[in-house]
């Protein structure tokens, strides 16, 4: 699996598009995470079960955790869940970028 991570909007579909053409795009796993919490599932377990099924995929997520801490509860929950999702993805990814501003430098 090649995973992709960077802030909103600093071009990491399109970079995803140019290097790896012909592979499964899976865009926004953040909201993938979101509506796990949302639906009562542990987003930790889902993200292995999911990549079990798409080993060979691109997987793009946001980086939420540089921004102010949130008030709400959830946006916490969702915040930390993001990041430690994040963080299971990056160590079990074949190849790990990070894009900014459309350039991607590869961490692994």
């Amino acid at each position: 699996m090649i995973f992709i991570v960077g802030g909103a909007f600093q071009g990491k579909g399109a970079f995803a598009e140019k290097y790896f053409k012909g592979k499964e795009i899976v865009m926004h796993y953040e909201e993938a995470v979101r509506e796990e919490l949302l639906a009562g599932k542990d987003p930790l377990a889902e993200a292995e079960s999911f990549l079990a099924g798409h080993r060979d995929a691109v997987i793009i997520s946001a980086e939420v955790g540089y921004g102010l801490v949130p008030i709400d509860a959830f946006e916490r929950k969702y915040r930390e869940a993001v990041g430690r999702v994040n963080c299971y993805l990056a160590g079990e990814a074949e190849q790990f970028y990070r894009v900014i501003c459309g350039e991607g430098e590869r961490l692994k």
